[in-house]
């Protein structure tokens, strides 16, 4: 019989972010990412080099930076299908998949934006976090903009929100690409720190 701890979650939800590796490679991977893993034979995941002496470790991430990197990687995706959707709306001036693609990216960039501190503090991810800082609010006033615009009938507001929201998303795209560099390396530093 499963039941509720007292504190109003179940263990299961209080961990958001371990998703599995393989999920999140693939992931990654399928939104354009370039993440590669490490094959098992080679002497980097073995631990030694071809001359039989031990690798050197990789320096450890600080625990924080590898949830937000996990975090975000894992709302990549979301972020992608949103501005499919806008282009998909746009393309066939579907205003109701415009309005929803919108609403629903809110909450979502919203619920990343704390996961940029974690970043800037690390050498590692402040590149990511300086792209993230400038992407963030665009998507957020754009996809605001846009879904009140459209709720009003305000054709001006709707075309700034439209703007506003490419502007987001073209400044989004640096940090895409960073960010599926790093994420084979979060979660390799996610099997470092569970260790």
């Amino acid at each position: 019989m499963n039941t509720v701890p007292r504190g109003g979650s179940s263990r299961r939800g209080r961990r958001p972010c371990r998703p599995s590796i393989l999920y999140l490679v693939v992931l990654v991977t399928a939104c354009g990412g370039a993440a590669t893993a490490t094959p098992a034979s080679s002497p980097t995941a073995t631990g030694s080099d071809p001359a039989g002496s031990p690798a050197p470790k990789p320096p450890r991430w600080p625990g924080t930076a590898v949830l937000a990197v996990i975090k975000l990687a894992g709302a990549d995706g979301e972020i992608a299908k949103a501005g499919k959707d806008f282009m998909t709306a746009a393309n066939s001036n579907d205003l109701r998949l415009m309005w929803g693609a919108a609403d629903g990216l809110i909450p979502v960039v919203q619920d990343l934006v704390s996961s940029v501190d974690p970043l800037e503090r690390f050498n590692k991810t402040a590149e990511l976090a300086g792209y993230l800082r400038k992407a963030y609010p665009l998507l957020i006033e754009g996809a605001t903009l846009l879904r009140d615009s459209i709720t009003a009938g305000d054709a001006t507001g709707v075309e700034e929100g439209s703007r506003k929201l490419a502007e987001g998303l073209n400044a989004y795209a640096p940090a895409r690409a960073i960010l599926s560099d790093l994420v084979t390396e979060a979660l390799l530093q996610q099997r470092i720190l569970n260790l």
